[in-house]
């Protein structure tokens, strides 16, 4: 239930799902880290341990305290407008800074992919972690455009837990129990809205390329990573806490909301890999997609 004090915030209905501390916590507890090497790679792009960064759409600060520890990045500023999202962010960088990198500088502040509150080209690079599908539209790249310094990177990481490839190390059985929260029954607008804007992220940068007017924000051609082998170790708790801090099931109502952990934990008892609350494997590959701010003449 989308809550009437936030219905002024310019977001997607599903958006409404991150805004609650319930939801902070499943995230912070089940979502998948991000691999080591796919943060060396965003550094190999001209960055250093002192560039400026800003983490947008930074949820609960998942994806920064890998930037902040594998990647050692001291300057970061994490943008986000989920209030709960933002308290556990700033808690999980306190504690990165007393326990991991005493260098590091960061702000966590309230803001939108169309309004960061920064000062025009101070950025070199912005990262956005499993988040792009919410705000992949024009406006969203000219304000990007606008806090990057010239040449300074947009970086676009995705988690994809592969089902049914001929490399794929998940078992089949694994998918129905993973996705479940995929299922119509359980989607909040009952079409599967998340999913059709993953599907549709990159039609804002092929829109791009047929209006060179929009080249001046960004080059509309993204450069791709190598795929990072991410395996991420779990068990039925983190399992469920991951499936509920998904939007469209953080807003089901409270019957709805049972009902799917009933089901998803007998799922996850009646398949022996993931019975007894014992740990298995989750197999992630990390992309990273990324381009940069042309610099004009």
């Amino acid at each position: 239930m989308i809550n009437e004090n936030l219905k002024n915030l310019k977001l997607k209905d599903n958006a409404f799902g991150y805004h609650t501390k319930e939801c902070s916590d499943n995230y912070s507890k089940g979502r998948p880290s991000y691999p080591k090497e796919c943060i060396e790679f965003i550094k190999s792009l001209g960055l250093s341990n002192d560039s400026v960064l800003v983490d947008l759409a930074s949820g609960p600060g998942k994806f920064t305290k890998v930037l902040a520890i594998e990647g050692g990045f001291n300057n970061i500023t994490c943008i986000e407008p989920s209030g709960d999202f933002r308290k556990e962010c700033e808690n999980i960088l306190n504690q990165v800074k007393f326990e991991n990198n005493n260098s590091l500088h960061f702000k966590v502040l309230d803001g939108l992919s169309t309004s960061i509150p920064l000062s025009d080209n101070s950025v070199d690079c912005i990262t956005v972690a499993t988040a792009w599908h919410w705000f992949s539209n024009i406006e969203s790249v000219r304000e990007i455009s606008r806090v990057l310094k010239p040449n300074g990177v947009l970086a676009i990481i995705w988690n994809i837990a592969n089902f049914g490839g001929e490399n794929s190390k998940n078992p089949q059985q694994l998918e129905p129990i993973i996705r479940l929260h995929r299922d119509p029954k359980y989607n909040a607008n009952n079409h599967l809205p998340t999913k059709s804007l993953r599907d549709k992220w990159r039609d804002v940068f092929d829109e791009m390329k047929n209006d060179p007017t929009t080249h001046i924000y960004l080059n509309p051609e993204l450069q791709k990573s190598p795929s990072f082998s991410n395996p991420q170790i779990t068990f039925a708790e983190k399992t469920i806490a991951s499936s509920l801090s998904m939007s469209y099931i953080s807003l089901l109502p409270p019957n709805e909301k049972q009902q799917f952990i009933n089901e998803l934990k007998q799922n996850l008892e009646n398949f022996n890999l993931t019975s007894n609350n014992k740990e298995f494997t989750v197999y992630y590959d990390t992309e990273v997609f990324y381009t940069r701010k042309p610099i004009l003449n």
